[in-house]
């Protein structure tokens, strides 16, 4: 069966579609499975750009296409109003998104990680940004002529490339984070928290809509905005810290209950502990790259704690 793409959806539009095809897109559009608002958001956006390219068309061939248009759109907004459309996602979620406030326009993508995921993406001023699993970033499909803004949720590392003439932004839903060229790492993970940790240069970071308090932090700087709104410095080692970027994992004094919370995302998996008195061995060790059973191996050996492997599931006893 033909997966159901934005291309597939512009061709069902465009009356190319063949007899199975159509009849795939019209099930789909009608199915009663719920969806979440961002995906209500995204077929919003191409219905939009369909309408665009309608208003486009005035040969007398597009007689029949806008009839189809027209049939679609009516299936897509009824469903949209029973929050029950449910839209296809890419593996690693790819997505165009428009602001609907803005007159211009301005057309996002969005990039998206799963548990058990990284991604490397790069941007179109030549910065890099690494995702650590289950993070987004939206991006503009092109940066602004005076500033390079981005949005992030989750857990990132930046490589900015540097323009003094445009700085580079990165919001998150409580913080600001501004710089003209240089390395850090961002972290929303926490709740209510969110960590930078500065690798190379110097940036500005701030509760977001109160700049007027921010503090300016280089390497080795790590900053907490708490839940409070209190912002914290301390002198950290950033390599360290920022080792998952290079699939090490290193832990620093650690208990087993916090390298559980780290390794079932980091592995997509599920951790058991039987003796719950396990839970306060602590660790001190750096892994380069290993599998989930090495690394099992490894932390049994060390806390003389024995395990099983199923599948995805972990059980310490």
């Amino acid at each position: 069966m033909k997966e159901i793409t934005p291309e597939l959806l512009e061709k069902y539009y465009q009356g190319l579609c063949t007899e199975e095809e159509q009849k795939q897109v019209e099930t789909w559009l009608t199915s009663e499975e719920p969806k979440s608002p961002h995906e209500e958001k995204y077929l919003i956006t191409s219905w939009q750009k369909i309408r665009y390219k309608t208003k486009l068309e005035q040969s007398p061939a597009s007689a029949r296409k806008r009839s189809l248009y027209g049939r679609l759109l009516g299936v897509a907004a009824s469903v949209i109003l029973l929050l029950s459309v449910s839209i296809f996602f890419y593996r690693d979620i790819v997505e165009e998104t428009s602001s609907n406030n803005d007159p211009t326009e301005v057309s996002y993508r969005t990039v998206a990680t799963e548990r058990g995921q990284k991604r490397t993406v790069n941007l179109p001023d030549g910065s890099t940004v690494r995702l650590n699993y289950e993070t987004e970033i939206r991006i503009p499909e092109k940066f602004e002529d005076n500033e390079r803004v981005v949005y992030l949720t989750g857990h990132a590392y930046f490589e900015v490339a540097r323009d003094p003439e445009k700085p580079f932004i990165i919001y998150t839903e409580n913080t600001k984070t501004k710089v003209l060229g240089t390395s850090f790492d961002i972290n929303t993970k926490e709740k209510g928290e969110t960590e930078i940790i500065v690798t190379r240069g110097k940036v500005a970071f701030s509760e977001k809509g109160q700049e007027v308090n921010q503090v300016m932090l280089t390497v080795n700087d790590r900053a907490v905005l708490s839940a409070d709104k209190s912002i914290s410095i301390s002198e950290v080692y950033a390599n360290r810290l920022t080792a998952w970027i290079d699939n090490r994992l290193v832990f620093d004094d650690v208990s087993l209950e916090k390298i559980i919370d780290i390794l079932e995302p980091w592995y997509d998996v599920e951790i058991n502990v039987e003796n719950e008195s396990l839970l306060q061995e602590r660790f001190t060790y750096s892994y380069e790259n290993p599998s989930i059973k090495k690394l099992m191996d490894s932390m049994s050996g060390m806390a003389g704690f024995e395990y099983q492997l199923k599948g995805k599931v972990v059980i310490i006893y």
